[in-house]
């Protein structure tokens, strides 16, 4: 390709403005301002990238651009119309002179010009507002209601309708003090704090986007129906959603394009493009206003709906080619934007499953991370996310719409002011799903914290704390990579990422891969988690494991049991929980066990079955060096699925036994290749006192063991874990609750609960720490098949493991299930 094929975008450009032109055959580059933090497309996504400072104007950018003949520039942003007007002139291409399009920024001036040249009926009444009397004299001679605006600024900001004379004062001094504080923040010029007041005007929105040539002649796009929050029924005007093709008939159509046309040329535009808006009301279309660029998301919106590239036709009228923007089909598209309803700290986005579960949803661009003030285009403020919407019909994507509108909990805020806001420098942790287990230690941590999480985990202690907060009805780990991505970008990066819920390791992994942020590599994660795998990794590296074999089908588990002549377990190959483990003492329970396994869902692994004490060894991992916290001890159900049904800590073990199992787990951590965080790993200590390893997961252990760990060693693994990630300074150690701890926990089963008593009391009871009881009178157990099988526990600490060991007992004892056998013959109860 030639540099005559070299399309530039000054400034800024997004995602889904510019693939076109490539479509096209053009080759697509970004002058990107090293001054903004405006959500901009990455710079992998452009041919070329050209870096500008516009604080050192356009003549060393034209300079450089000049070296490339032909090149072609547009402009999409508001922002950059002056410089833009000043690039072509420096280039020797014909343009309006920079004055003069500053000039017609002003909507005074716009509606001056439509009146004077195209005539009175072409747009509504209006008159300046620099005080109240002018917004009363105004509404008292046109009616009530009146609009009150900014005659300079855009994108619908600080527009506001004055119902009445009593309204009148305040919505007034409401909307000048916030333009001022708006002009002086971006550094405007003193004229964009200038007021205008309008006659209200009934009737739908429209808008016309039209490319104009060397020789001022305008040439329109179809028509773009708008929905703003007014319309809607909220109380603001921001663009809610943009879609074609357009519900207007056809002749308010041509109209709204004849009038567009008149528009431009009462302006006297020339070599480029311009935004037209439009109300639709009863007596036709009437004027709003003129933008020296193209809509926000009007490139779009006829690219999907009508096969229309606005830009390579804004590019050929650059280059004094005739531009082309006939509509090569009508296909219902739209693009919704929505705002919170209270203007606040933005903290993330709650249940936008609900927005991607639409029929018509299609993809979503979120332009702002947590921690960005956020609210209203009366208050000033743009957009946090758009999402595309394509439908077959018209009716299908004004349902989704409106549906969009009604979730009106959809984009979070929270009042400004607290310490997160003012400390904007902490480092920033993302973590993905998991529960308060880990979140509560890691709340105290002087970071900035974003939670990506399912709704049944959210808690208050959650929603309170962390500074970037989007839900999920089920965690998506697809949609968490794509949000993680795109927030990583928006102004705020992540410094590490998290995960100490087992679904979502291997998320958390990818998404630290991807952004080249701390993280546990993927290799390790990966390994763990699959109990082949780690078979194979032991069998490498020459840690002691046992005789397994992967089992495809049920006839392979019994063919493995008779080869060994021995009992085997037969379990899921990635599971947790105990879920789907069943002993097999022969080959007709262990196809048996095949199956209860495969129920379980995925790969099924056969294994030897090994005797000895049951531990569970937890250590913590920062960067790559490994520490040993603590050993526990497990109690389980036994034969056949071996559910655990208590645990205590410390582990009664000999020096010689704490060495070896240290050795092995610490040789285990190493082949892995685990470099971040929590592990729990299960060791059977044989009678011998060698150690063999049944499986480890890189997140601490659940059954409250993290918990008995914290409460015996002072050390809270995911707070120690996160501060070692973001080089926090400091050992997050406290003081210890006790030299022991153990749990318990309730394991009826095939019984009816007929009551539960004395909960109260085994709360009162000396070192426990917690009781909880989840059986209902009327509940019918069955089988223990798992964890989650079990009604509750009791949490207990002591001077030492024998005391812990004794005050959980006593607790357990304390609360008294009475029961009834599940039988046949009649129900006698228990306790």
């Amino acid at each position: 390709m030639t540099a005559q094929d070299l399309v530039l975008f000054l400034g800024n450009a997004r995602y889904g403005e510019f693939e076109p032109l490539r479509d096209a055959g053009y080759r697509v580059g970004l002058i990107r301002d090293v001054r903004s933090h405006g959500w901009c497309a990455d710079d992998g996504a452009f041919d070329v990238v050209v870096p500008w400072d516009p604080a050192e104007g356009v003549e060393p950018l034209a300079a450089r651009l000049g070296e490339e003949p032909g090149v072609c520039v547009l402009n999409l942003r508001e922002a950059y119309v002056e410089p833009y007007a000043r690039l072509l002139t420096v280039l020797g291409l014909p343009a309006l002179p920079e004055a003069e399009v500053a000039g017609l920024r002003s909507k005074e001036l716009m509606r001056r010009l439509f009146t004077e040249r195209i005539g009175p009926d072409s747009t509504g009444r209006f008159g300046p507002a620099e005080s109240v009397q002018d917004v009363l004299d105004f509404g008292e001679a046109h009616g009530w209601p009146v609009v009150v605006k900014p005659a300079a600024l855009y994108s619908s900001l600080f527009v506001l309708t004055v119902p009445g004379p009593e309204a009148a004062a305040e919505t007034f001094e409401h909307i000048r003090g916030g333009v001022a504080d708006h002009v002086r923040g971006k550094g405007l010029p003193e004229r964009f704090t200038a007021l205008q007041v309008e006659e209200f005007l009934a009737g739908s929105n429209h808008s016309v986007d039209l490319v104009v040539d060397r020789d001022g002649t305008p040439w329109p796009s179809p028509v773009v129906d708008v929905l703003t929050g007014a319309d809607l029924g909220g109380d603001d005007f921001h663009h809610f959603a943009r879609f074609a093709p357009s519900l207007a008939g056809e002749e308010h159509r041509r109209t709204m394009a004849e009038l567009a046309v008149a528009a431009v040329r009462a302006m006297g535009l020339r070599l480029c493009a311009a935004h037209v808006e439009f109300i639709l009301t009863a007596k036709g279309p009437r004027l709003l206003e003129v933008g020296v660029r193209p809509g926000g998301h009007r490139a779009r919106v006829l690219h999907q709906a009508h096969g229309i590239s606005f830009m390579a036709a804004y590019a050929a009228v650059l280059r004094g080619e005739r531009p082309d923007l006939e509509a090569r089909f009508d296909r219902p598209f739209g693009i919704v934007t929505p705002f919170p309803r209270v203007t606040g700290v933005f903290t993330g986005l709650n249940g936008f499953d609900r927005v991607t579960a639409l029929p018509t949803y299609a993809r979503h661009s979120l332009y702002h991370a947590p921690g960005v003030i956020a609210g209203t285009a009366a208050e000033g403020h743009w957009q946090v996310l758009s999402a595309e919407l394509t439908a077959e019909g018209a009716d299908d994507l004004q349902r989704d719409i409106g549906a969009v509108w009604e979730m009106a909990d959809l984009v979070l805020t929270r009042p400004q002011g607290g310490a997160a806001e003012r400390r904007r420098d902490r480092p920033h942790l993302l973590v993905v799903g998991g529960k308060d287990s880990g979140f509560r230690s890691m709340a105290e941590l002087d970071a900035r914290i974003t939670l990506l999480q399912q709704r049944a985990n959210l808690s208050d202690l959650q929603r309170e704390r962390a500074d970037g907060l989007f839900v999920q009805e089920e965690l998506d780990g697809a949609w968490a990579r794509s949000l993680a991505e795109q927030l990583h970008g928006a102004g705020t990066p992540f410094d590490a990422v998290v995960s100490f819920a087992e679904p979502h390791l291997l998320t958390a992994a990818l998404i630290g891969e991807s952004l080249g942020i701390a993280h546990n590599p993927v290799p390790a994660v990966e390994r763990s988690r699959d109990k082949t795998r780690m078979r194979a990794l032991l069998a490498e590296h020459g840690l002691p494991s046992v005789r397994y074999r992967p089992c495809g089908a049920a006839d392979e588990a019994a063919r493995f049991q008779r080869e060994l002549d021995a009992p085997v377990i037969v379990k899921p190959a990635d599971g947790s929980g105990s879920r789907g483990v069943t002993l097999a003492r022969g080959p007709e329970e262990a196809a048996e066990a095949w199956r209860r396994a495969a129920a379980a869902g995925g790969a099924v692994i056969a294994e030897e079955f090994v005797t000895g004490r049951e531990l569970s060894v937890e250590t913590l991992t920062l960067d790559g060096k490994h520490e040993l916290v603590a050993v526990t001890e497990k109690i389980t159900s036994g034969a056949p699925s071996f559910v655990e049904t208590g645990h205590q800590l410390p582990a009664a073990l000999d020096a010689a036994a704490t060495q070896a199992v240290e050795e092995t787990v610490v040789a285990l951590l190493e082949a892995l290749g685990h470099r971040w965080g929590p592990a729990h790993t299960e060791v059977m200590l044989r009678s011998d006192g060698s150690p063999v390893v049944i499986e480890t997961q890189t997140r601490f252990g659940g059954d409250q063991i993290w918990e008995m760990v914290e409460l015996v060693t002072g050390v809270p693994l995911a707070a120690a874990t996160a501060a070692g990630m973001l080089g926090l300074d400091g050992r997050f150690r406290r003081t210890p609750a006790g030299g022991g701890a153990a749990i318990r926990f309730f394991a009826h089963e095939n019984v009816e609960v007929l009551a539960v008593d004395g909960i109260d009391a085994a709360r009162e009871l000396p070192g426990v720490v917690t009781v909880k009881a989840a059986a209902q009178p009327g509940r019918r157990l069955g089988p223990l098949t798992g964890s989650g099988s079990r009604q509750g526990y009791v949490l207990a600490v002591g001077a030492d493991r024998g005391q812990a060991v004794a005050r959980a007992e006593a607790a357990w004892q304390a609360v008294d299930f009475r029961l009834a056998p599940v039988t046949d013959g009649g129900a006698h109860p228990t306790s």
